[in-house]
């Protein structure tokens, strides 16, 4: 049963107010980037949740975010004397991962079926669905290119062409896949990454940091409306209806 949509509107507060704290309350720039980060994402999932028709993947990742949002300040000492930072991170990531916990133990798991391969699934996707994933991967390709190209830091280098490189990776996946509507939530996820990697790495003045804002940004709103429209479709049901109409037509 899709759980009520105060539970998305409650996980965008927590996240706009774990982003405003951050930016108030932090005293180290690793302490304010990392709690900066964290309210974004859950933002991002609360969001998502509230226009998606099977909202249980954005509540395991408010659980995830959550999670790691409470336990990074004890990863670091530099992050843990930051009392700012770290409270944000506590109280935010702990009201977030109860939250998301909550949500998802009361949503329905989805029913597996095991004769998945054979509905021709290809045949059922839309054009758009195809683009999506091909402008993904440009963007990716894009992203990893000019990180190789821009002569900046170790550190923002490795960033954008690590995530640059995933996001060419998930783009073929939602190409190949039978059902891409996860693998558009996955885009969603490291455009999203990308794009507030400036921020929370560090490099928000340097050159890259706007291949990282455009490639991200790109990755992420092609990821959302992928994963939102094939939601909203059912895309996930009508593969499944396809691939039980020709088992029964093969072995009955």
């Amino acid at each position: 049963m899709r759980s009520r949509l105060w539970i998305g509107w409650l996980a965008v507060a927590i996240g706009v107010c774990a982003v405003v704290s951050a930016l108030a309350l932090s005293s180290t720039r690793y302490g304010q980037g990392f709690a900066f980060g964290f309210g974004a994402f859950i933002v991002f999932f609360g969001a998502l949740s509230i226009f998606a028709h099977d909202q249980a993947p954005d509540h395991w990742g408010l659980v995830m975010v959550g999670l790691a949002m409470f336990t990074v300040p004890f990863v670091g000492n530099a992050y843990s004397y930051d009392r700012g930072a770290s409270w944000t991170c506590w109280l935010a990531g702990g009201l977030a991962m109860t939250l998301g916990g909550f949500a998802w133990t009361r949503d329905r798991t989805s029913t597996e079926y095991g004769m998945t391969e054979l509905g021709d699934s290809q045949r059922l996707r839309h054009r758009w669905s195809y683009w999506i994933g091909r402008l993904a991967l440009v963007t990716g390709l894009a992203g990893v290119v000019l990180g190789i190209a821009f002569n900046s830091t170790p550190a923002a280098t490795a960033v954008v062409i690590g995530l640059g490189g995933l996001i060419s990776i998930v783009a073929v996946w939602s190409l190949l896949a039978s059902e891409p509507t996860h693998n558009f939530l996955t885009l969603a996820i490291a455009g999203f990454a990308l794009f507030l990697s400036p921020w929370v790495v560090g490099f928000a003045r340097d050159n890259l940091a706007w291949t990282a804002f455009v490639a991200g940004a790109l990755a992420t709103a092609l990821g959302v409306v992928g994963y939102l429209q094939d939601e909203r479709l059912d895309f996930a049901a009508a593969v499944r209806d396809d691939s039980i109409k020709r088992y029964r037509e093969q072995f009955r």
